[in-house]
């Protein structure tokens, strides 16, 4: 049988099935002050901070950026455009609209002929817990460092193997992990898969044999698709560091069903972009629930962080433009879309009553957060705020607690007006500078390159600190604090990846949901991860004050 066969009536079964729940609890500590101590004093974090000279500098290039810069960029940016478009005017795909599925990248064109039912090997009696797909990339090599250390070579707790594309790249990783670590073992026995998401013959041995399958290969919308589908299609857990949601919504969109079928739970956004955001959210949600019987409806999430960047991440920014140019349909500028937001759609198929809505800064202000810590301080926009809002709303939607909308709200914190204005206004002029299509290609000739990323000493002063506050519909408030003590793009993005994993692997008895499908991370394993991480290296803490009562509930 087919799993095609059985895709229409696959609505119908979902509606009659309501999943376990996990009865497992988090409890974090009330001690909030605690985590801060830690940052400042223990930790001896300190925020950035660009100074005087950075501000003048910033402020004398306002009137260039208007004058010059911003022109330029409106100009080399519309004949681009008209380029990769005005043809598609003349074209039948002007009439009859795209196909989305086959402008998606890898050969990921959804094709039910070629998804038949496979002979698969139950979960629990895999070779292997997790697979890491991508061990030479600068986030993969960081994650085959914390396995090595974490959980070491002969752990019977958690089996895992590595897999790329390269034997001699992967064997040098190795090598230098090795000699990082002192442990000549290295080389020899960690297990090495040879799989290319070019080359789909490959993928059936990457996770026929695995509970789950952590993925450092982006970008993703254009390397990612084909090991989502066989994921899917083999009841393997998956998991990534993506921040693309069109691409994740495209992957719902074609394989959501056959997850369901075969068991996979596919979990993107488990880095930097969102899990710190996600988890804050959504336990703040949960605390209001259980301990006031409230529903939340006004969530903001304060970032202190310091950190640096990879050729990686650059990569996938340049990429969505790209695409956001190249994929452009004429007809979507008057055809109405009246299909379902993937974020919104509820595991029976029908929409979800309750939304995120954004209340997200477009520039610099004081900080609206009554605690002392931020009286002084100023606050701009974040430019991951966007992605961090719809992977938590994605969260609010499936949590299935509240028919109401829940304002968002998430902001970059500076110590003073002159780092938030640096700071804001470093972002427009790069952000103007990576959608001109003359200036990008010299950009480019200054960041880093795929593979490279920022320096141990980078990794290991930066942080990343997530205060959130929530208030309920009744007026209850939920307060909390995450702290990742590294770089939270790079060195924290590879803990938070590998602990995902071994979550979805061998902590199945702690899920929120126990059905297939896909899952932002919260909304299927918030208490087991905050867990893990707490347990790993983050520190967490969460109080409540009742509307009636200021007093700890």
């Amino acid at each position: 049988m087919s799993i095609k066969s059985t895709l229409s009536s696959s609505a119908t079964a979902d509606k009659a099935i309501v999943p376990p729940k996990s009865s497992f609890k988090y409890e974090a500590s009330q001690d909030i002050a605690s985590v801060y101590h830690r940052m400042d004093v223990i930790d001896a974090k300190k925020p950035a901070k660009f100074g005087p000279i950075a501000f003048i500098a910033s402020v004398l290039s306002v009137p260039i950026w208007a004058t010059v810069l911003l022109p330029f960029t409106l100009l080399s940016s519309t004949i681009n455009f008209l380029y990769y478009n005005l043809g598609k005017l003349f074209t039948s795909n002007f009439a009859i609209g795209s196909d989305t599925s086959k402008n998606l990248k890898g050969g990921s064109t959804r094709n039910d002929e070629e998804i038949a039912t496979a002979t698969l090997i139950p979960r629990e009696e895999r070779k292997y817990d997790l697979v890491l797909f991508g061990a030479t990339g600068f986030v993969g090599k960081l994650a085959v460092s914390y396995l090595a250390k974490e959980y070491g070579l002969d752990n019977d707790k958690v089996k895992w193997a590595i897999a790329g594309r390269s034997d001699a790249k992967i064997k040098a990783t190795l090598s230098a992990i090795a000699q990082e670590l002192d442990n000549v073992d290295i080389v020899n026995s960690v297990d090495i898969i040879m799989a290319d998401t070019s080359d789909q013959s490959t993928l059936k041995g990457l996770v026929e044999n695995t509970r789950s399958i952590a993925s450092t290969v982006g970008p993703f919308q254009k390397y990612g698709s084909p090991l989502v589908s066989f994921c899917a299609k083999y009841g393997t857990h998956y998991c990534d560091i993506t921040g693309e949601v069109p691409w994740n919504k495209d992957m719902m969109r074609l394989y959501e069903h056959t997850a369901k079928q075969s068991g996979a739970k596919i979990v993107s956004f488990c880095g930097h972009d969102s899990i710190p955001w996600d988890l804050t959210v959504r336990y703040l949600s949960s605390k209001l629930r259980e301990e006031c019987n409230d529903s939340l409806r006004q969530v903001e999430c304060l970032n202190e962080l310091v950190g640096g960047i990879s050729g990686g991440t650059l990569a996938t920014v340049f990429e969505s433009i790209d695409r956001t140019v190249k994929d452009f349909q004429w007809d979507s500028l008057w055809k109405k879309d009246d299909s379902l937001d993937m974020y919104q759609r509820l595991p029976c198929g029908s929409e979800s009553d309750s939304k995120i809505v954004p209340d997200l800064p477009t520039t610099i202000s004081k900080c609206r957060n009554p605690s002392q810590r931020f009286t002084s301080k100023w606050c701009g926009p974040f430019f991951m705020a966007p992605i961090n809002m719809e992977v938590s709303g994605r969260s609010v939607v499936l949590s299935q607690v509240t028919k109401q909308s829940v304002k968002y709200r998430e902001a970059l914190v500076a110590e003073n007006v002159m780092d938030a204005f640096v700071a804001w206004w470093g972002t427009i002029l790069f952000g103007t500078a990576a959608i001109n299509p003359v200036l990008l290609p010299i950009l480019k000739t200054f960041l880093p390159s795929p593979g490279e990323g920022p320096t141990q000493s980078v990794l290991n002063d930066g942080f990343l600190c997530i205060t959130g506050h929530g208030i309920g519909e009744n007026g209850n408030e939920a307060e909390s604090v995450l702290y990742f003590p590294h770089d939270g793009g790079y060195k924290s993005t590879a803990r938070m990846l590998v602990e995902s994993s071994i979550c979805l692997a061998i902590d199945e008895n702690r899920h929120e949901n126990m059905a297939g499908g896909f899952y932002s991370p919260a909304s299927i394993m918030c208490d087991a991860l905050l867990d893990r991480l707490v347990s790993t290296g983050s520190s967490f803490a969460c109080s409540i004050r009742k509307s009636s009562n200021p007093t700890l509930c």
